[in-house]
């Protein structure tokens, strides 16, 4: 115990940030030396969910000066655990009763930096529009997210100190319309240094092909970058963006007239490059960039969108072109990953850490997993997007060396795995940056071999 107490404060801290819970536990009860390390590790992250449990161990914090000092991050987790999620909506969540009390109390953690506001994945928008039916309705009507937006953000607004660091999970596609929730969401997003947003959205199980002509879907990323990032550009140094569908192309989601002069990591999930001013995007920010993840992030290198869509999609009518024997308007993108991976590692300077491949996906969008990744150039690195087709109109396009009738087929996937593979192995090699090139991803039943896809 002596040499224990001769390490440096820093030293003995970061020790006990690699211990877990349980053992951390153990370590408050050994003697008063382990127990203020021990704590300070236990509550440096909290969690409040609707629970009495959950109420009442963060109530004992609040009450507590000496405890109350060490939050520095809090998890407001307003998924009720009670309901049947899976029941069709025969029970709608209310506002946790005893929130309205506990809630406003967190202003007294002083040192509170970080805040994540969990929902439930599952999302049903309030639009009475009659052409699109909503086939399921969940606990946490729009109505209780938007109250609880408006509350957690007078929550976020009223600190001591401006937080530093927001997460949504399972945000809705569906913004907040009044205005006042509206001023408190761009107050606490100005300043902010790190912002991350899992966005779920409305799902028709009879015809999931329908899922992106929902109203609240195309209107939500039309704003995304006016409503959350445009506020935090100035400061923000961290970005991470994750959809549940596929977005930037179509539903449109347009970054290129935002510049963040600050900003180090850039994560992007599910998102889709169908144009070069979305990697002209990326490479502007050479001076700052640092870290980038892409997770089931895709090269779209063919498209069509029927004509009462194509509105909704990133491209001006006169961009897309119609083929023989379809009504439908077309176009295509000629860039590859390996022209991607070559641009990156000339013009980052500054980028130290890449990862390209995916992660775990189920049974929730990923959040807070940049790092762990699994690196591979998976097959649906390329997908097509061909609106009208179903189960959905994002799909892998066909093995060239499988196609029996290439006409009547959509247009196979590029061949080039051994060119994607020796610059993403050169950019690798540039950072400095060593990962596994063969393993088994049961996440999604893929076999990587020398950093490719095995296709069945």
């Amino acid at each position: 115990m002596s040499r224990l107490l001769n390490l440096p404060s820093e030293l003995l801290a970061r020790t006990f940030f690699n211990v877990d819970r349980s053992s951390l536990k153990s370590l408050r009860q050994s003697c008063r030396f382990t127990s203020q390390l021990a704590t300070d590790q236990l509550l440096r992250t909290v969690h409040l969910q609707p629970s009495e449990t959950s109420q009442n161990g963060l109530q004992e914090i609040l009450n507590n000066p000496s405890l109350r000092r060490i939050p520095r991050k809090i998890y407001i987790d307003t998924v009720d655990e009670s309901l049947d999620y899976d029941d069709e909506g025969e029970e709608e969540q209310k506002w946790p009763q005893g929130w309205d009390n506990l809630v406003p109390q967190m202003k007294e953690l002083p040192r509170l930096n970080a805040a994540v506001l969990c929902f439930d994945k599952g999302f049903t928008s309030d639009s009475r529009d009659q052409d699109y039916l909503h086939y399921t309705d969940f606990p946490q009507t729009p109505q209780f997210r938007f109250h609880a937006m408006h509350k957690l953000f007078s929550l976020l607004e009223s600190l001591r100190h401006p937080i530093q660091d927001l997460g949504i999970r399972n945000l809705q596609a569906d913004n907040p319309k009044d205005p006042k929730t509206l001023a408190k969401m761009g107050k606490v997003l100005s300043g902010l240094l790190s912002l991350r947003l899992s966005i779920t959205s409305e799902t028709n199980d009879a015809a999931p092909e329908h899922d992106l002509e929902y109203p609240e879907i195309r209107k939500f990323f039309k704003e995304l970058p006016s409503t959350w990032l445009s506020p935090a550009a100035p400061s923000l140094q961290h970005l991470s963006l994750c959809s549940c569908e596929y977005s930037g192309f179509y539903p449109h989601l347009d970054l290129s007239n935002l510049f963040f002069p600050r900003l180090k990591t850039l994560s992007l999930g599910n998102f889709c490059f169908f144009h070069d001013d979305q990697i002209d995007w990326i490479l502007k920010h050479g001076d700052t960039l640092e870290e980038i993840y892409f997770d089931d992030c895709a090269v779209l290198y063919d498209f069509c969108m029927m004509k009462e869509n194509v509105d909704a999609c990133a491209l001006p009518r006169d961009a897309l072109l119609r083929r023989e024997g379809s009504e439908s308007l077309y176009g295509s993108f000629e860039k590859r990953w390996h022209h991607i991976f070559d641009l990156f590692a000339e013009k980052l300077p500054k980028l130290r850490h890449f990862r390209i491949g995916s992660s775990n996906w189920y049974p929730d969008i990923p959040f807070e997993q940049e790092r762990d990744i699994k690196v591979g150039l998976y097959y649906n690195r390329y997908m097509c997007c061909y609106d009208g087709y179903g189960p959905s109109p994002y799909m892998e396009g066909e093995d060239p060396k499988e196609l029996t009738d290439p006409k009547d087929a959509w247009r196979p996937s590029p061949e080039c795995d051994d060119e994607d593979r020796a610059a993403l192995r050169k950019l690798l090699a540039k950072l400095g940056q060593s990962v596994q090139e063969s393993y088994s991803n049961r996440h999604c039943g893929g076999r990587i071999v020398d950093l490719v896809q095995r296709r069945h």
